[in-house]
């Protein structure tokens, strides 16, 4: 899941719209930013996006017995997300992207670091 920022749009506004978008459900985000800049390439083409990251709340009941979820991409295209414990990732030594995203969550102190 994800998207972009709009011409004179706030982060906040801009997250809080594309969970509306691509899952119907109204958030609210309590947390500040976590800011990565994410240099990147897919398929040979290279790519630079901004990430920003924060704590939501959910309706209650949004996702209450489940662990995936079933979106739409803007282009029509089904895809799946799941939850998953950091540390089950680093056990099975599978990468979360962006770069860097791991070490903001498990110590967002360090954000500033960055």
């Amino acid at each position: 899941m994800g998207g972009g920022v709009e011409f004179g749009e706030t982060w906040r506004d801009a997250l809080a719209r594309e969970f509306n978008e691509e899952l119907g459900l109204t958030i609210e985000v309590t947390g500040s930013p976590l800011v990565i800049e994410n240099l990147y390439e897919h398929h040979g083409e290279k790519g630079h996006e901004i990430v920003f990251a924060a704590d939501v709340t959910f309706p209650d009941g949004a996702f209450a017995d489940t662990n995936v979820v079933h979106f739409k991409e803007d282009n029509g295209a089904t895809c799946v997300a799941r939850w998953f414990d950091l540390e089950d990732l680093a056990r099975r030594s599978i990468p979360l992207f962006p770069q860097g995203l791991d070490g903001l969550l498990r110590y967002p102190a360090r954000q500033s670091q960055h």
